[in-house]
């Protein structure tokens, strides 16, 4: 007679312990900050260089209407007087006969610009010293510091973004001249 062996099923029920799941939690909570870091300095990144951009763009815009309607333009770039340091405003101007003052034209391109928060703006112009950024006082008439003529030439220099936690130079826009303009991130030309 065959001898039946009953096999005793065990159940055996493994499951995570503690410190398995704590292991699992934490690196899934490491992983999603360094994710939403990342992501959130892309949009900071992004939005940078929308602002380079504009002021580009809007430069380039002030070069050919100075030329069209035979008017010299210029461009104030002044600290906010607002609690935060670190905001900078750009006013349009126009030579009159007068001086300086806030151009006649309807175009919105003309109306004051305001820059991101958080950045430190340097202004280098060609063969001219240090330019200190000083505070807008709308009370004053200043003068601009990039003047773009009426022939449609425009005061050569550059402007650069520093981060002003790290001190890190974010972006810099280079023009000449003739207002061609360079976009540079990290202060580097594309082809470097």
């Amino acid at each position: 007679m065959p001898i039946l062996q009953t096999a005793r099923v065990e159940s055996i029920q493994r499951g995570f312990s503690l410190i398995e799941l704590l292991v699992a939690v934490f690196v899934i909570v490491l992983l999603t900050g360094i994710v939403s870091l990342n992501v959130g300095r892309g949009g900071a990144d992004i939005a940078l260089e929308s602002e380079v951009r504009h002021v580009a763009g809007l430069l380039g815009f002030a070069s050919a209407e100075a030329g069209l309607s035979a008017t010299d333009h210029g461009f104030f770039l002044g600290r906010s007087v607002e609690p935060d340091a670190s905001s900078y405003r750009g006013i349009w101007l126009s030579r009159f006969d007068q001086g300086w003052a806030a151009p006649r034209t309807g175009v919105e391109v003309f109306s004051p610009v305001r820059l991101a928060v958080g950045y430190e703006l340097r202004l280098e112009l060609d063969g001219q010293p240090d330019v200190d950024i000083m505070p807008y006082d709308p009370e004053l008439n200043p003068t601009p510091q990039i003047v773009v003529w009426a022939g449609g030439e425009i005061t050569p220099g550059s402007l650069e973004w520093w981060d002003a936690r790290t001190g890190d130079l974010l972006y810099r826009l280079e023009w000449d001249l003739l207002g061609r303009m360079t976009l540079m991130p990290n202060g580097r030309a594309a082809d470097e």
